[in-house]
């Protein structure tokens, strides 16, 4: 008889545990998100949904791996996603554009280019002279990584014919494959593909694009002014979240960090993602932005870059106070410093 009420009240406090977790849950605000590309370079965003600041702000945010900037952009223009996570050409390119519910961005994430040129052979002691009339392969025309890509290469003097030749009709999910049948003698990768690609003894690491470019912004959070305008405390929720995170990431260890980032990647070990932590932090240049408000000279880099590439005419840049929103880091960062 004892056994039973015991047992009765044990499964009493169970169910009343679901039934609070339930209740939680249905209180959550659902969001949905479409990132660029799943990868280790958006580390601060992917601790904020591990670590538990995200749900903590009341959010509940689903992930869509939308595998390409443009589109991005279109699933925030077709009401498929709130927000998004994209380089900042994608909101620049849609204020220029015909939507009359402009972009504003209003959280920052990345600090510069988060990729890495590789080579096919071990080069010991590299000379950007060594790229000239060799096949490099490069990104979707247009993109961010492409863009800081020709920008380095043109920096470096590169000869024309070989930026110019810049292999870029090759899809995201495909450029691995590509590379190891044989596609060009350098290529650009980010994370985890780099690593996988080294590990395999089919790529060999030469420097971070990053590290040339310097400060720029590469990764941003954008949606329509008209999302978020009626939805201002979500927009804020979030950023408080990647606030949080930023400053947890700046503490914790590669192996804390690993962990946390881990259920987003089930194809690495940890020791994979440690590596890839790792190499982040000691390419030389901050790759996470340790605030959440955009830095003013970072959208005016990007918008260099993009002149130089041809994509965004002399004239055409956006103006910082025009595509960017900064109250919501503002507002993120003295609730920090309150605590």
């Amino acid at each position: 008889m004892l056994k039973r009420i015991v047992s009765r009240v044990a499964w009493s406090a169970v169910a009343a545990v679901l039934t609070l977790s339930a209740a939680n849950a249905a209180d959550l605000i659902k969001v949905k998100m479409a990132e660029v590309v799943r990868s280790q370079f958006y580390v601060p965003m992917y601790v904020a949904l591990s670590k538990g600041f995200v749900k903590s702000e009341g959010l509940d945010v689903s992930l869509i791996t939308t595998n390409g900037g443009d589109r991005a952009g279109a699933m925030i223009l077709s009401g498929q996603a709130d927000f998004a996570l994209a380089g900042p050409e994608v909101p620049i390119y849609i204020y220029n554009g015909e939507s009359p519910d402009k972009p504003v961005i209003f959280c920052a994430l990345t600090a510069t280019d988060g990729l890495f040129l590789a080579s096919r052979r071990k080069i010991d002691n590299f000379k950007w002279s060594m790229i000239d009339g060799k096949k490099v392969l490069g990104w979707r025309p247009g993109s961010t990584p492409e863009l800081y890509l020709e920008y380095v290469l043109k920096q470096h003097k590169v000869a024309a014919a070989t930026v110019n030749g810049i292999i870029t009709n090759v899809g995201h999910a495909a450029r691995d494959g590509a590379w190891i049948s044989g596609v060009g003698d350098f290529a650009i990768f980010n994370e985890p593909n780099l690593t996988k690609l080294v590990g395999a003894g089919h790529a060999h690491l030469i420097t971070s694009i990053g590290k040339e470019v310097g400060r720029a912004d590469y990764t941003v959070f954008f949606a329509k002014k008209g999302w978020l305008e009626k939805n201002q405390a979500i927009a804020q929720k979030w950023t408080n979240a990647i606030a949080r995170a930023q400053v947890w990431v700046q503490t914790a260890s590669e192996r804390e960090i690993a962990e946390a980032i881990a259920p987003f990647f089930p194809g690495l070990t940890i020791d994979d993602n440690i590596a890839v932590v790792n190499r982040y932090r000691t390419v030389g240049v901050p790759i996470w932005a340790t605030s959440t408000v955009v830095d003013k000279g970072g959208p005016a880099k990007a918008q260099e870059i993009m002149v130089v590439g041809d994509v965004l005419p002399v004239g055409k840049e956006v103006a910082y106070d025009k595509i960017v929103d900064t109250s919501y880091g503002e507002s993120a960062t003295k609730k920090l410093a309150s605590k």
